[in-house]
């Protein structure tokens, strides 16, 4: 069974839309991963994030793309990169991350809500 969460719990998390700006495959890293710098507009802006999504999707066709990052986690250091945002995403079937984005550009740094 899983946990209840309430609206309250909901709320605390800060999820906020930004655009790739620039992204490269992270050497070093136990599993395959990608470092991304995402725009997340003026009031948070550029944050980097970490994301093991090499299934789908290869850096530099990322490069301009709506991602949703949850911006109020504390940074992790994964191989020597500190990744300050976790950049949403879904398992498809064989369990590679599909990222989420917007269906339509919307303004960096929009919370979710």
């Amino acid at each position: 069974m899983e946990a209840t969460a309430s609206m309250e719990d909901f709320g605390r998390l800060d999820i906020r839309v930004g655009t790739v700006l620039d992204a490269e495959l992270l050497a070093g890293a136990q599993k395959p991963a990608v470092k991304l710098t995402v725009d997340l507009g003026s009031e948070i802006g550029l944050k980097q994030s970490s994301a093991q999504i090499t299934v789908h999707y290869v850096p530099d066709r990322l490069i301009g793309r709506q991602v949703l990052c949850v911006v109020n986690f504390p940074p992790r250091r994964i191989a020597g990169f500190q990744s300050e945002v976790l950049v949403l995403g879904l398992p498809d079937a064989d369990g590679a991350v599909v990222l989420l984005r917007p269906d339509f550009p919307v303004p960096n740094g929009g919370r979710m809500f």
